[in-house]
């Protein structure tokens, strides 16, 4: 029996050691535990009566001495799978809570380049369209540069979402994947000179709305709520009727 399938019954990995080192002792006291193990006598002290609880391990005082064996492993994945049948008996509750929160926004906090790119990775999840408001070479700076920009485009591509997009051309940087057409799935537009951000905006017909800061704060905030996002939409379609074909 492997660490890793352990894990899947719910032990840490020092206590996945443990377990296994009982197995091939038998009846043993910590020293011997610890030295087969490889995890530290002071380590197991701190964990061994829990998993005595959990009913992983047995233990018997033998002459005035803690002796620990191991449980059975059959009745080890058998106590774990009616945990599993326990928890799905619960669900139809749990989902009754989870729906019942439904109608809040769900709002997701981003920080660095490395997570903010999570909100563009959003596009790839759209059934069919997504807009964008998108400022130009500081916001490809803000989400980790070119090369993350062409992976999330190339997956968008092959699962045939289409994006619209307002750019600016002053500021507007290209890459591989930046052109429009039926090629790159996109409709391109320039912003009236007159309108200037600094802040990008993605609107994704998964039922959010995402926005991203230049690299210089360098955040991003991803919102569920279908009210924001028809707002969103209202105003992006009002400044796309003002925008010029690229």
């Amino acid at each position: 029996m492997e660490i890793s399938a352990l894990a899947g019954l719910g032990l840490r990995t020092q206590e996945a050691k443990v377990y296994l080192a009982l197995l091939e002792l038998g009846a043993t006291t910590i020293k011997p535990l610890a030295e087969r193990s490889g995890v530290k006598r002071t380590s197991i002290y701190n964990f061994i009566d829990q998993m005595v609880q959990r009913g992983l391990v047995e233990r018997s005082i033998v002459r005035g001495r803690a002796r620990y064996s191991p449980a059975d492993p059959k009745k080890v994945v058998s106590r774990r799978q009616q945990q599993l049948k326990e928890l799905e008996q619960s669900l139809p509750a749990l989902m009754a809570l989870f729906a019942g929160s439904s109608g809040k926004p769900r709002i997701s906090y981003f920080e660095g380049a490395a997570e903010v790119a999570n909100i563009l990775w959003e596009e790839t999840r759209c059934r069919k369209e997504t807009l964008y408001i998108w400022p130009g070479g500081q916001t490809l700076d803000a989400i980790g540069g070119a090369e993350v920009m062409n992976a999330i485009d190339k997956e968008r591509i092959a699962r045939k979402v289409w994006v619209r997009t307002v750019r600016f051309r002053t500021r507007d940087v290209r890459y591989a994947y930046s052109r429009a057409g039926e090629k790159y799935l996109r409709e391109l537009r320039w912003a009236p000179p007159q309108v200037q951000v600094s802040m990008a905006m993605g609107i994704y017909d998964t039922g959010k709305v995402g926005f991203f800061s230049s690299r210089r704060e360098s955040f991003g905030v991803l919102i569920e709520s279908s009210e924001l996002r028809e707002l969103m939409t209202v105003l992006f379609r009002l400044l796309w009727a003002s925008s010029s074909p690229a």
